[in-house]
């Protein structure tokens, strides 16, 4: 349920998302939500209490409002109380594949209509899968909370199984299967540890479900378990946000409160027998680039109070630059890791506790794996210190705050500690607990966890000769090709006997009047020549800075790509008076972030703190910016950490088919180049100190203040980050493009490990300048907004070739470009790139519909409206405006140039852009598919990046030891993702 994974390997590990296998919501102290202002006068003041009422109607469905003001937006929480622990051993999968089908209409709503109108309104709609819950969310803007819950009612009450939905879902969860678990190298770490963690209890296997299994059951079986779990008295209906909790109430008592009441749900749930002795799985995989291990103990059902004192125990072993694993293993003079990390996860009954470490490609995960265990026992043996727990006090009550800011939070934490806590109260009662914490605590649930004999062990190896590995049936497990018909049912499908009361709404009750966004401009001033905003926002206790240069890697000399994130991360390395890791721990104990990045043709410098940290905050931020050491012993640290860390990236299919793509439409320009082993093994110490030198200029430049800061102390502080900053340009970028080929490529990135086909159709495009944006943007909503927009409705409702497709265009401040986009089925790659073909096809030869083109644009103006909830979101649309040259009032008045938007227009767009002589298909896939593309004409094949010269490994000494840890895949924005 809960859980801190801080840079967790493990979630990049084994490419999940939070709607797939686990639900990763913050640890006891990371999140909280409040419907009312506070300021923390210092650390240990208690925070005001989260505002709420619950109920619970006469069918048994608890019911919880929890009113907040802060902005005009509502989140709508349906958790139901069923998950993978509820299904059948020889049924696994059915609860994640309801939160496929649920989105496939009933009784008053036709399919995939939910989610358009939701999306219609600016609003977001999705679901998610765990151990213990199924959970569907809607976060729209406040003026639409009726048909938000209208919406939800009609399916809780009304949706029915057919073998036509069961047939397509189907499919579309076999590829969301290949995509998590089959295609990445370490896809299948998470599973082996639960089915090796677990022996009788139903966490054994993970939500995403058996394919197998999937395929031998019938439809009638399905609807079966949704008559079960789907009722009233299984479900938590929690409303957050900007709501008056009497007419929510009134809306409630008239969607839901008519429901009959189900049958009690009875569970038949194995208790997971004490392990009485360790156990440990070894695998080797021949697509794998460095060695994975995984560590876990079970521990303790949700209520426990001792998750408290493990997540204490997470945070001082595995979070952040100073953690214990951290200067072990990986933040020392001799480095065993990439990364490690540890973290708690609390679900409903036995949860477990975890370690896990990235090794280097040379290393010894034997070696890692004692380096590991010696840490554990040390906190058994001699616990931890005063120091250590008060940085995570700090830490916490840190979270705490800056969880109280959006709707979506409130819903989130009152709805767990509700259904699984037995008591939504206990979101109030984490700040005491938290203060009253004493280090004997943690060392109390380590010596009762953390014992030998307790521990699950599971280490994947690289084979790279694939001499090791057993022979996988990945390929097969989630294979629909040619067996697209369901098991015919040996009984009828029985839905609901439901009669829907007489005067009940047959349609959505729409509301007409539309909410405007409210942009912040701030105060403007100026400070050694650079631009200074100050935006105050007094409603939490924290405060934010956004320092941008303008300059950036895509001036980088050719060559030494990947000096500008290498010089960004040098910066932390250590400045005056402080080295790293002493900077790490004085910044951490505080709770202060500061970070350098590159990006592109800025550099970004920024960081956020509490309100009462501000003058010590700017303080370090100064040095840091102003007087790095580039230390010789940290450089070469970093360098041997990017390296390892661009070995792995270079290893996985799509990000190899995004680097082709790029490669393919732009050339040598700066939007065409990449870091390369060979260019990153390239790099010195004195190429990242004149890159510093000569970037890191005051000449236009912009400083963003945003929080609990006034105008007059923001300038103030602005004066001292600023103060020796130097003048002067930096070095300019020449964005000339190449001549475009002239006629369509395909290229085929050769992959004989992938188990799917990562799918990318580009060409060039317009640029943010070009008013060809606003019906480039109308196009992009028609495309892929959506399960009913028209790549989502042709790839994946209609044919299932897909968990998900989009057609995006996509400006930038020197170029932009059209992406379309999938992941299929080897066996299926013609087909989805035909299918592509035809979506775009059908853009030009006929107008888009006055339907969508209406869809498009009240989907825009609402989108205005929820991205603003935050002060951070309205600091960053107003960096962004500057950067891009807009007026002052350019996002306030898009939704009204979008509506201006005509047919004509996005044809003429998409017309104008969407051209074979300047397409490029790439396809990242194994050989065998080269003869279904060659349909689309002549196919180059080129070797994996990581096969080809420049990037080759040459041995252990072109990768030293030490990285980061990789960074987990990045959230997908399509909807019901399971």
């Amino acid at each position: 349920m809960r859980a801190r994974w801080t840079t967790s390997v493990l979630a990049a590990a084994v490419s999940v998302s939070v709607a797939s296998l686990w639900l990763t919501q913050p640890g006891a102290f990371g999140q909280a939500a409040t419907g009312v202002e506070q300021k923390m006068a210092d650390s240990k003041t208690a925070v005001a209490k989260i505002e709420y009422v619950k109920e619970v109607l006469s069918n048994g469905m608890t019911v919880i409002y929890a009113p907040l003001h802060n902005a005009p937006a509502v989140h709508v929480r349906v958790l139901y109380h069923v998950g993978s622990r509820d299904e059948d051993p020889n049924r696994t999968g059915f609860a994640h594949m309801f939160e496929h089908m649920m989105f496939r209409g009933s009784e008053h709503v036709p399919p995939e209509m939910h989610m358009k109108m939701i999306g219609d309104v600016g609003g977001d709609s999705n679901a998610f899968t765990s151990f213990d819950q199924t959970t569907y969310v809607n976060t729209i803007p406040s003026n639409h909370l009726e048909m938000a819950l209208w919406l939800e009612a009609d399916r809780m009450a009304s949706f029915k199984v057919s073998d036509a939905i069961f047939q397509t879902e189907r499919k579309v969860v076999s590829e969301e299967w290949r995509l998590r678990t089959a295609n990445p190298p370490t896809g299948t770490l998470y599973q082996d540890f639960l089915k090796t963690a677990y022996t009788a209890h139903h966490y054994k296997w993970a939500p995403i479900g058996d394919m197998d299994q999937l395929r031998q059951a019938t439809s009638a079986e399905l609807q079966d378990f949704f008559n079960k779990y789907y009722v009233p008295n299984n479900a938590c209906l929690i409303i957050g946000g900007d709501i008056d909790v009497e007419k929510t109430k009134e809306w409630v008592h008239k969607y839901y409160g008519w429901m009959p009441r189900g049958a009690d749900v009875v569970r038949d749930i194995p208790v997971e027998p004490e392990q009485t002795e360790p156990r440990k799985v070894v695998v080797y995989r021949r697509s794998l680039p460095l060695p994975v291990l995984l560590m876990g103990y079970k521990t303790a059902d949700y209520k426990s109070a001792d998750h408290d004192a493990l997540e204490a125990l997470a945070n001082i072993l595995g979070s952040g630059r100073t953690s214990r694993l951290s200067k072990l293993l990986v933040n020392n003079d001799s480095p065993k890791a990439l990364s490690a990390t540890a973290g708690n996860q609390q679900l409903q009954d036995v949860g477990f506790f975890v370690l896990n470490a990235t090794v280097l490609p040379s290393g010894d995960a034997e070696a890692v794996e004692t380096a590991l265990q010696a840490a554990v026992d040390e906190i058994i043996t001699k616990g931890v210190t005063d120091e250590e727990l008060e940085k995570f006090k700090s830490q916490a009550r840190q979270g705490i705050v800056r969880g109280r800011e959006t709707c979506t939070q409130i819903a989130t934490r009152l709805g767990e500690e509700e259904v699984f806590g037995g008591d939504a109260e206990r979101v109030n009662t984490e700040l005491d607990r938290l203060n009253k914490m004493t280090t004997a605590d943690i060392q109390g649930v380590a010596k009762k966890y953390l014992q030998p004999h307790r521990l699950t062990v599971v280490e994947y190896l690289p084979d790279p000769t694939g001499a090791k590995s057993k022979a996988e049936a990945l390929g097969s497990k989630a294979d629909e090709t040619g067996k697209a018909a369901v098991v015919a049912s040996a009984k009828p499908i029985v839905p609901k006997e439901i009669k829907f009361p007489e005067a009940y709404p047959t349609k959505a009750p729409f509301n007409a009047s539309a909410i405007a966004a409210k942009f912040q401009l701030g105060e403007v001033g100026e400070v050694n020549g650079v631009k200074v905003i100050v935006m105050p926002d007094h409603r939490l206790p924290v405060a934010n800075f956004s320092l941008i240069l303008k300059g950036g890697g895509d001036a980088e000399v050719a060559g030494k790509e990947g000096v500008a994130s290498m010089t960004a991360a040098m910066l932390r390395r250590g400045s005056e008076g402080a080295d790293f890791l002493a900077l790490s721990q004085d910044l951490e104990s505080r709770s202060i972030s500061i970070e350098a990045s590159d990006g592109g043709d800025t550099t970004r410098f920024g960081g956020s703190f509490p309100t009462d940290q501000l003058d010590y905050a700017i303080e370090k931020a100064h040095l840091v910016l102003n007087g790095p050491t580039f230390p010789e012993a940290e450089f070469k640290k970093l360098k041997r950490q990017t390296a390892s860390g661009l070995q792995r990236r270079l290893s996985e299919g799509p990000a190899a088919a995004a680097r082709e793509v790029a490669a393919a439409l732009y050339g040598n320009a700066p939007q065409g180049r990449e870091a390369t082993l060979a260019s990153v093994n390239g790099i010195t110490l004195d190429d990242v100190k004149a890159y510093y030198k000569h970037t890191y200029k005051g000449d236009g430049a912009l400083l963003v203040l945003s929080g609990d800061i006034d105008t007059a102390k923001g300038l103030a502080v602005a004066a001292k980050l600023l103060e020796g900053l130097p003048k002067g340009e930096a070095p300019k970028a020449d964005y000339t493009l190449p001549a475009p080929a002239g006629k369509k490529r395909i290229i085929l990135i050769s992959n004989p490990d992938a188990k799917q086909s990562s799918v990318r159709v580009a060409m060039r495009a317009y640029d943010n300048k070009n008013e060809d944006r606003f019906a480039g943007s109308v196009a992009t909503q028609v495309m892929s907004a959506g399960l009913d927009s028209r790549m989502n409705r042709y790839l994946r409702a209609d044919r299932g070739l897909t968990y998900g497709a989009s057609g995006v265009f996509s400006a930038g401040r020197h170029s932009g470009q059209f992406t379309a986009s999938c992941d299929t089925n080897p066996a299926t790659t013609g087909a989805a790139v035909e299918g592509i073909f035809h979506v775009l096809d059908g853009m030009k030869k006929e107008e888009i519909t006055d339907a969508e083109l209406s869809s498009a644009k009240t989907r825009v103006a609402g989108m205005m409206v929820m991205e603003m909830q935050t002060i951070n979101q309205q600091a960053g649309r107003r960096v962004d405006a500057i950067l891009n040259g807009y007026p002052d009032d350019y996002y306030e008045k898009l939704p009204s140039r979008i509506a201006e938007v005509t047919k004509d227009k996005v044809k003429y767009v998409v017309d104008k852009y969407i051209t074979d002589d300047q397409t490029v298909v790439v396809v990242a896939g194994p050989p065998s598919v080269k003869s279904q593309l060659e349909q689309f004409g002549e196919v180059e094949v080129v070797e994996m990046p990581l096969k080809r010269a420049g990037n080759a490994p040459a041995g252990p000494s072109m990768i030293p030891p030490g990285a980061p840890a990789p960074a987990a895949p990045a959230p997908s924005t399509m909807p019901s993702k399971g």
